[in-house]
Protein backbone atom coordinates (compact mmCIF):
# COMPACT_ATOMS: atom_id res chain seq x y z
CA UNK A 1 0.00 0.00 0.00
CA UNK A 2 1.12 3.04 -1.25
CA UNK A 3 0.62 5.87 2.03
CA UNK A 4 0.10 9.89 0.51
CA UNK A 5 -0.78 12.89 2.35
CA UNK A 6 -4.36 14.05 1.50
CA UNK A 7 -6.76 16.45 1.92
CA UNK A 8 -10.34 16.46 1.14
CA UNK A 9 -11.82 20.12 0.75
CA UNK A 10 -15.41 21.92 -0.04
CA UNK A 11 -14.68 24.50 -2.90
CA UNK A 12 -17.78 26.50 -3.82
CA UNK A 13 -20.54 23.60 -4.74
CA UNK A 14 -17.94 20.91 -5.56
CA UNK A 15 -15.21 18.62 -3.89
CA UNK A 16 -12.20 17.14 -4.45
CA UNK A 17 -9.28 15.75 -3.14
CA UNK A 18 -6.38 17.79 -3.34
CA UNK A 19 -2.64 16.40 -3.12
CA UNK A 20 0.69 18.49 -3.32
CA UNK A 21 3.01 17.49 -5.97
CA UNK A 22 5.99 16.78 -3.98
CA UNK A 23 3.82 14.05 -2.36
CA UNK A 24 3.04 12.16 -6.21
CA UNK A 25 4.75 9.64 -8.14
CA UNK A 26 7.24 11.77 -10.05
CA UNK A 27 5.59 9.32 -12.90
CA UNK A 28 2.91 11.26 -14.16
CA UNK A 29 1.58 8.57 -16.27
CA UNK A 30 0.63 6.39 -12.94
CA UNK A 31 -1.38 9.36 -11.59
CA UNK A 32 -4.89 8.60 -13.35
CA UNK A 33 -4.65 4.99 -12.06
CA UNK A 34 -3.58 6.16 -8.66
CA UNK A 35 -6.14 8.79 -8.55
CA UNK A 36 -8.99 6.28 -10.09
CA UNK A 37 -8.13 4.00 -7.10
CA UNK A 38 -7.80 6.77 -4.24
CA UNK A 39 -11.88 7.37 -5.25
CA UNK A 40 -12.42 3.71 -4.97
CA UNK A 41 -13.73 3.99 -8.25
CA UNK A 42 -14.19 0.34 -9.75
CA UNK A 43 -14.82 -1.00 -13.53
CA UNK A 44 -17.43 -3.69 -11.85
CA UNK A 45 -19.25 -1.18 -9.87
CA UNK A 46 -19.40 2.42 -11.66
CA UNK A 47 -19.71 5.26 -8.82
CA UNK A 48 -19.00 3.37 -6.38
CA UNK A 49 -16.41 5.31 -4.40
CA UNK A 50 -15.22 6.03 -1.15
CA UNK A 51 -15.52 9.74 -1.09
CA UNK A 52 -19.49 9.84 -1.92
CA UNK A 53 -21.05 8.63 -5.37
CA UNK A 54 -22.13 12.13 -6.96
CA UNK A 55 -20.40 13.62 -9.75
CA UNK A 56 -18.92 16.70 -8.22
CA UNK A 57 -17.02 14.16 -5.76
CA UNK A 58 -14.91 12.92 -8.65
CA UNK A 59 -12.38 15.46 -8.47
CA UNK A 60 -8.68 15.46 -7.79
CA UNK A 61 -6.71 18.63 -7.56
CA UNK A 62 -2.57 18.91 -7.51
CA UNK A 63 -0.65 22.42 -6.01
CA UNK A 64 2.60 22.78 -6.57
CA UNK A 65 4.88 25.75 -6.18
CA UNK A 66 5.06 28.03 -9.22
CA UNK A 67 8.12 28.36 -11.14
CA UNK A 68 8.89 31.77 -12.31
CA UNK A 69 7.35 35.85 -10.87
CA UNK A 70 3.77 35.57 -12.54
CA UNK A 71 2.08 33.05 -9.72
CA UNK A 72 2.29 31.22 -6.93
CA UNK A 73 0.75 28.34 -7.11
CA UNK A 74 0.44 25.82 -9.76
CA UNK A 75 -2.94 23.94 -10.00
CA UNK A 76 -3.68 20.81 -12.06
CA UNK A 77 -6.98 19.97 -11.78
CA UNK A 78 -8.47 16.38 -12.59
CA UNK A 79 -12.10 14.74 -12.93
CA UNK A 80 -12.48 11.23 -12.84
CA UNK A 81 -15.27 10.10 -15.11
CA UNK A 82 -16.54 6.73 -12.44
CA UNK A 83 -18.28 5.49 -15.65
CA UNK A 84 -16.17 5.27 -18.62
CA UNK A 85 -13.20 4.68 -16.23
CA UNK A 86 -10.42 7.26 -17.24
CA UNK A 87 -9.64 10.94 -16.08
CA UNK A 88 -9.50 13.82 -17.73
CA UNK A 89 -7.50 16.68 -17.39
CA UNK A 90 -8.43 19.23 -20.26
CA UNK A 91 -10.51 21.69 -18.05
CA UNK A 92 -10.16 23.17 -14.93
CA UNK A 93 -12.96 23.69 -12.20
CA UNK A 94 -14.08 26.59 -11.16
CA UNK A 95 -15.90 26.34 -7.74
CA UNK A 96 -12.75 24.01 -6.96
CA UNK A 97 -10.24 26.78 -8.08
CA UNK A 98 -11.51 28.64 -4.50
CA UNK A 99 -10.03 26.08 -2.49
CA UNK A 100 -6.55 26.52 -4.10
CA UNK A 101 -5.71 29.83 -2.17
CA UNK A 102 -6.58 28.54 1.09
CA UNK A 103 -4.72 24.93 0.64
CA UNK A 104 -1.45 26.91 -0.73
CA UNK A 105 -2.17 28.96 2.53
CA UNK A 106 -2.57 26.62 5.40
CA UNK A 107 0.04 24.22 3.86
CA UNK A 108 2.74 27.31 4.14
CA UNK A 109 3.15 27.32 -0.04
CA UNK A 110 2.39 30.94 0.16
CA UNK A 111 3.17 33.30 3.11
CA UNK A 112 0.28 34.20 4.69
CA UNK A 113 -0.61 37.15 5.66
CA UNK A 114 -3.43 39.30 7.64
CA UNK A 115 -5.82 40.45 7.10
CA UNK A 116 -6.02 39.26 3.25
CA UNK A 117 -3.70 37.10 0.91
CA UNK A 118 -3.76 37.60 -2.75
CA UNK A 119 -2.31 34.24 -3.95
CA UNK A 120 -1.69 33.94 -7.50
CA UNK A 121 -2.89 30.58 -9.26
CA UNK A 122 -2.00 29.40 -12.71
CA UNK A 123 -4.19 26.95 -13.53
CA UNK A 124 -2.12 24.54 -15.95
CA UNK A 125 -5.47 22.98 -17.64
CA UNK A 126 -6.21 26.03 -19.27
CA UNK A 127 -2.69 28.09 -19.02
CA UNK A 128 -4.83 31.09 -17.61
CA UNK A 129 -3.56 32.92 -13.76
CA UNK A 130 -6.68 32.61 -11.40
CA UNK A 131 -6.11 35.68 -8.67
CA UNK A 132 -7.61 34.45 -4.89
CA UNK A 133 -7.82 36.67 -2.10
CA UNK A 134 -8.19 35.02 0.94
CA UNK A 135 -9.26 36.31 4.63
CA UNK A 136 -6.40 34.94 6.96
CA UNK A 137 -6.14 34.71 10.43
CA UNK A 138 -3.56 33.56 12.90
CA UNK A 139 -1.49 32.01 10.06
CA UNK A 140 -3.84 30.37 8.28
CA UNK A 141 -7.09 30.65 6.39
CA UNK A 142 -10.07 31.87 7.48
CA UNK A 143 -13.62 29.09 7.29
CA UNK A 144 -15.83 30.94 9.37
CA UNK A 145 -18.05 33.74 7.92
CA UNK A 146 -21.04 35.16 6.81
CA UNK A 147 -21.00 34.74 3.26
CA UNK A 148 -23.40 32.50 1.70
CA UNK A 149 -23.52 30.81 -1.76
CA UNK A 150 -25.95 29.14 -3.86
CA UNK A 151 -25.84 25.25 -3.48
CA UNK A 152 -23.26 25.35 -0.69
CA UNK A 153 -24.50 24.31 2.71
CA UNK A 154 -24.11 27.67 5.75
CA UNK A 155 -21.76 30.47 5.56
CA UNK A 156 -18.28 30.55 5.18
CA UNK A 157 -15.36 32.92 4.77
CA UNK A 158 -15.59 35.00 1.13
CA UNK A 159 -12.63 34.05 -1.10
CA UNK A 160 -13.13 36.55 -4.09
CA UNK A 161 -11.86 34.83 -7.42
CA UNK A 162 -10.93 36.62 -10.56
CA UNK A 163 -10.33 34.60 -13.71
CA UNK A 164 -7.78 36.62 -15.69
CA UNK A 165 -8.50 36.54 -19.36
CA UNK A 166 -10.10 33.39 -19.44
CA UNK A 167 -10.94 33.42 -23.12
CA UNK A 168 -9.24 30.68 -25.46
CA UNK A 169 -7.70 28.51 -23.46
CA UNK A 170 -8.64 24.91 -24.70
CA UNK A 171 -9.09 26.49 -28.32
CA UNK A 172 -7.13 29.35 -28.61
CA UNK A 173 -10.07 31.40 -29.31
CA UNK A 174 -12.79 33.08 -27.69
CA UNK A 175 -15.06 32.26 -30.23
CA UNK A 176 -13.91 29.03 -31.84
CA UNK A 177 -15.61 29.08 -35.11
CA UNK A 178 -15.25 32.64 -35.10
CA UNK A 179 -19.18 33.29 -34.78
CA UNK A 180 -21.18 34.75 -32.39
CA UNK A 181 -23.51 32.22 -33.48
CA UNK A 182 -23.53 28.75 -35.28
CA UNK A 183 -26.09 26.87 -36.45
CA UNK A 184 -26.45 22.99 -35.48
CA UNK A 185 -28.61 20.78 -37.75
CA UNK A 186 -30.26 18.87 -35.53
CA UNK A 187 -32.30 15.44 -37.03
CA UNK A 188 -36.24 16.18 -36.48
CA UNK A 189 -35.91 19.78 -35.18
CA UNK A 190 -33.97 21.52 -38.08
CA UNK A 191 -31.49 23.80 -37.15
CA UNK A 192 -30.76 25.24 -33.66
CA UNK A 193 -28.77 28.35 -32.81
CA UNK A 194 -26.37 27.88 -30.50
CA UNK A 195 -22.97 29.85 -29.56
CA UNK A 196 -19.75 28.17 -28.55
CA UNK A 197 -17.28 29.95 -26.68
CA UNK A 198 -14.37 28.76 -24.57
CA UNK A 199 -14.12 31.10 -21.59
CA UNK A 200 -12.64 29.31 -18.67
CA UNK A 201 -13.79 26.35 -19.90
CA UNK A 202 -15.66 25.67 -23.19
CA UNK A 203 -19.24 26.01 -23.18
CA UNK A 204 -22.14 26.11 -25.68
CA UNK A 205 -25.35 27.98 -25.38
CA UNK A 206 -28.74 27.52 -26.90
CA UNK A 207 -31.94 29.58 -26.08
CA UNK A 208 -34.55 28.01 -23.85
CA UNK A 209 -37.37 28.73 -26.33
CA UNK A 210 -35.34 26.92 -29.20
CA UNK A 211 -35.97 23.88 -27.83
CA UNK A 212 -39.04 24.03 -26.26
CA UNK A 213 -38.76 25.13 -22.91
CA UNK A 214 -39.56 28.37 -20.93
CA UNK A 215 -36.20 28.48 -18.81
CA UNK A 216 -37.45 27.05 -15.24
CA UNK A 217 -37.63 23.63 -15.62
CA UNK A 218 -35.72 21.57 -12.76
CA UNK A 219 -35.51 18.58 -12.05
CA UNK A 220 -37.94 17.17 -14.28
CA UNK A 221 -35.06 17.80 -17.24
CA UNK A 222 -33.11 14.61 -16.14
CA UNK A 223 -36.84 12.59 -16.63
CA UNK A 224 -37.56 13.61 -20.27
CA UNK A 225 -35.93 11.64 -22.91
CA UNK A 226 -36.03 13.56 -25.31
CA UNK A 227 -34.32 16.13 -23.97
CA UNK A 228 -30.92 14.56 -23.04
CA UNK A 229 -31.01 12.79 -26.29
CA UNK A 230 -31.17 16.54 -27.64
CA UNK A 231 -28.58 17.73 -25.22
CA UNK A 232 -26.23 15.18 -25.72
CA UNK A 233 -26.52 15.44 -29.57
CA UNK A 234 -25.79 19.10 -29.27
CA UNK A 235 -22.67 18.73 -26.37
CA UNK A 236 -21.30 15.98 -28.55
CA UNK A 237 -21.38 18.51 -31.93
CA UNK A 238 -19.80 21.00 -29.75
CA UNK A 239 -17.24 19.03 -28.57
CA UNK A 240 -16.24 18.49 -31.78
CA UNK A 241 -16.07 21.59 -32.76
CA UNK A 242 -14.20 22.24 -29.99
CA UNK A 243 -11.67 19.16 -30.71
CA UNK A 244 -12.45 17.47 -27.74
CA UNK A 245 -13.54 14.83 -29.79
CA UNK A 246 -13.02 13.49 -33.69
CA UNK A 247 -16.77 12.14 -33.73
CA UNK A 248 -19.50 13.80 -31.84
CA UNK A 249 -20.92 10.45 -31.18
CA UNK A 250 -17.43 9.71 -28.38
CA UNK A 251 -18.46 12.53 -26.06
CA UNK A 252 -21.01 10.64 -24.24
CA UNK A 253 -17.59 8.40 -23.42
CA UNK A 254 -14.75 10.48 -24.46
CA UNK A 255 -15.57 13.88 -23.32
CA UNK A 256 -18.01 13.67 -20.03
CA UNK A 257 -17.16 16.77 -18.24
CA UNK A 258 -16.35 19.53 -21.60
CA UNK A 259 -18.23 21.02 -22.39
CA UNK A 260 -20.77 22.36 -20.65
CA UNK A 261 -24.29 23.07 -21.83
CA UNK A 262 -26.06 26.18 -20.88
CA UNK A 263 -29.76 27.18 -21.37
CA UNK A 264 -30.65 31.08 -21.57
CA UNK A 265 -33.62 32.50 -21.38
CA UNK A 266 -34.61 35.94 -20.09
CA UNK A 267 -35.07 37.09 -16.48
CA UNK A 268 -38.17 35.37 -15.22
CA UNK A 269 -39.88 34.07 -11.77
CA UNK A 270 -39.34 30.40 -10.44
CA UNK A 271 -38.72 28.57 -7.43
CA UNK A 272 -34.86 26.92 -6.31
CA UNK A 273 -34.13 23.37 -6.22
CA UNK A 274 -34.38 24.45 -2.37
CA UNK A 275 -37.75 25.51 -2.96
CA UNK A 276 -36.92 29.24 -2.67
CA UNK A 277 -38.69 32.04 -4.69
CA UNK A 278 -36.81 33.65 -7.03
CA UNK A 279 -37.87 36.83 -8.64
CA UNK A 280 -36.84 38.19 -12.23
CA UNK A 281 -36.00 41.39 -11.06
CA UNK A 282 -33.23 39.78 -8.90
CA UNK A 283 -31.44 38.66 -11.52
CA UNK A 284 -29.93 39.83 -15.45
CA UNK A 285 -30.06 36.70 -17.35
CA UNK A 286 -32.07 33.03 -16.45
CA UNK A 287 -30.00 29.99 -16.96
CA UNK A 288 -29.65 26.13 -16.79
CA UNK A 289 -26.53 23.96 -16.83
CA UNK A 290 -26.90 20.19 -18.13
CA UNK A 291 -23.81 18.18 -18.69
CA UNK A 292 -25.34 14.18 -18.36
CA UNK A 293 -28.33 16.14 -15.86
CA UNK A 294 -29.29 18.89 -14.86
CA UNK A 295 -26.85 20.87 -12.21
CA UNK A 296 -28.19 22.22 -9.00
CA UNK A 297 -26.72 25.28 -9.33
CA UNK A 298 -23.97 26.41 -12.00
CA UNK A 299 -20.87 25.76 -12.57
CA UNK A 300 -18.22 29.00 -12.00
CA UNK A 301 -16.58 28.48 -15.89
CA UNK A 302 -19.58 27.75 -17.06
CA UNK A 303 -21.11 31.04 -15.38
CA UNK A 304 -18.06 33.30 -16.51
CA UNK A 305 -17.91 31.58 -20.22
CA UNK A 306 -22.14 32.72 -19.74
CA UNK A 307 -21.71 35.93 -18.18
CA UNK A 308 -19.33 36.79 -20.77
CA UNK A 309 -21.37 36.16 -24.04
CA UNK A 310 -23.67 37.87 -22.06
CA UNK A 311 -21.64 41.22 -22.53
CA UNK A 312 -21.13 40.46 -25.98
CA UNK A 313 -23.64 41.09 -28.61
CA UNK A 314 -24.36 38.83 -31.19
CA UNK A 315 -24.64 35.53 -29.09
CA UNK A 316 -27.59 33.72 -27.86
CA UNK A 317 -27.53 34.95 -24.49
CA UNK A 318 -27.05 38.54 -25.10
CA UNK A 319 -30.33 38.22 -27.30
CA UNK A 320 -32.29 36.93 -23.68
CA UNK A 321 -30.31 39.34 -21.08
CA UNK A 322 -31.79 42.33 -19.37
CA UNK A 323 -30.90 45.22 -21.32
CA UNK A 324 -30.50 48.87 -20.02
CA UNK A 325 -27.59 50.49 -18.24
CA UNK A 326 -25.15 48.88 -17.11
CA UNK A 327 -27.43 45.60 -16.53
CA UNK A 328 -29.47 46.17 -13.22
CA UNK A 329 -29.97 49.30 -11.58
CA UNK A 330 -28.37 47.63 -8.25
CA UNK A 331 -25.40 46.36 -10.25
CA UNK A 332 -21.38 47.06 -9.67
CA UNK A 333 -21.40 48.45 -13.72
CA UNK A 334 -20.11 45.03 -14.92
CA UNK A 335 -21.96 43.05 -12.84
CA UNK A 336 -24.38 40.09 -15.01
CA UNK A 337 -26.69 38.03 -12.36
CA UNK A 338 -27.53 34.70 -13.40
CA UNK A 339 -30.43 32.96 -12.18
CA UNK A 340 -29.75 29.19 -11.83
CA UNK A 341 -31.44 25.92 -10.62
CA UNK A 342 -29.47 26.92 -6.82
CA UNK A 343 -30.79 30.61 -6.53
CA UNK A 344 -28.92 33.75 -7.95
CA UNK A 345 -24.80 34.02 -8.84
CA UNK A 346 -23.25 37.41 -9.66
CA UNK A 347 -20.54 37.45 -11.83
CA UNK A 348 -18.18 40.67 -12.64
CA UNK A 349 -17.28 40.68 -15.89
CA UNK A 350 -15.19 43.18 -17.98
CA UNK A 351 -15.10 42.86 -21.57
CA UNK A 352 -13.19 45.47 -24.32
CA UNK A 353 -15.08 44.62 -27.73
CA UNK A 354 -14.50 40.46 -27.75
CA UNK A 355 -12.02 40.13 -25.68
CA UNK A 356 -12.93 39.59 -22.05
CA UNK A 357 -10.37 41.33 -19.47
CA UNK A 358 -11.64 39.20 -16.18
CA UNK A 359 -14.39 37.88 -14.56
CA UNK A 360 -14.84 37.71 -10.90
CA UNK A 361 -17.02 36.04 -8.82
CA UNK A 362 -17.40 35.25 -4.75
CA UNK A 363 -17.21 31.34 -3.72
CA UNK A 364 -16.92 29.91 0.16
CA UNK A 365 -14.37 26.49 1.01
CA UNK A 366 -13.78 24.87 4.03
CA UNK A 367 -11.47 21.58 4.70
CA UNK A 368 -13.66 18.53 5.23
CA UNK A 369 -10.87 16.26 6.41
CA UNK A 370 -6.92 16.37 6.31
CA UNK A 371 -4.86 13.05 6.99
CA UNK A 372 -3.23 10.26 5.42
CA UNK A 373 -4.58 8.04 1.98
CA UNK A 374 -3.78 4.60 1.53
CA UNK A 375 -3.71 3.31 -1.66
CA UNK A 376 -2.96 -0.14 -3.44
CA UNK A 377 0.77 0.40 -5.64
CA UNK A 378 0.49 1.71 -9.00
Amino acid sequence: MRKIPCTYIRGGTSRALFFKEEDLPEDRSLWPELFIKALGVRRTAAGLSAMGVDFPTHKVAVISPHQGPEADVDYNFFQVDSENYYVDNRGNCGNMSSAVGPFAIDEGMVEAREPETVVRIYNTNTRRIITSRVQVKDGKSCTDGDTVICGAPGSGSPVWLSFERPGGGLTGKLFPTGNKVDLFHIPGRGDLPVTLIDCANPVVLFKAADVGLTGTELTSLNTRKDFIELVGRVRGMAAQVFGLVDRWEDAATKSTYMPFVGIVSPPQSYEDMDGNQIEAEEMDICCRSFITRLHRAYPIAASMATAAAARIPGTVAYEVVRKGNAFRADSAGNGVVLGHAGGCTEVQMEVDGDEVIRGTVLRTANTIMRGTLWVDEV
